[in-house]
């Protein structure tokens, strides 16, 4: 089992199944295809299940915000902007429904990107894929 934490503000998207991957950093060890899941959030000290989901695959993701393109594996780039917008929805950056007339998803999840992230205007980690194998828990403190 792997489990990785998520801002309150993924929860919404992961409980309605909008949001099917996760990026992240390199590490020694993430999870693999086949592997359970489990989803937290809050602090390290008191977590919250959000719940489990199967790694569907773990593969190599490379984003470009200045030039908006996302490249997998080497093998995969996606920067047609209707393509962009459905890789930023399974990452849970549909934008509230008042913004959406103005606001695509790409430009949304670039925006936060930005706010949060501001030196990796170029990022090369890890995208994990669960699909549609999510399973909501019972919002109860972890032990």
């Amino acid at each position: 089992m792997v489990a990785y934490s998520f801002k309150p503000s993924f929860i919404p998207a992961i409980d309605a199944g909008t949001k099917r991957q996760t990026i992240r950093l390199p590490r020694k060890r993430h999870a693999r295809a086949g592997e359970a899941l489990q989803f937290f959030t809050g602090p390290r000290m008191k977590p919250v299940r959000i719940g489990a989901a199967v790694c569907v695959a773990a593969r190599e993701v490379r984003l470009d915000f200045r030039a908006a393109t996302v490249t997998i594996e080497d093998a995969m780039m996606i920067d047609e902007l209707e393509d962009l917008n459905a890789f930023a929805i399974r990452d849970g950056f549909l934008p509230p429904e008042h913004l959406r007339a103005t606001l695509w998803p790409w430009e949304y999840m670039s925006r936060w990107w930005l706010q949060t992230h501001p030196d990796h205007l170029l990022f090369t980690g890890v995208l994990i894929d669960w699909e549609e194998t999510f399973v909501p828990a019972a919002r109860e403190i972890a032990a």
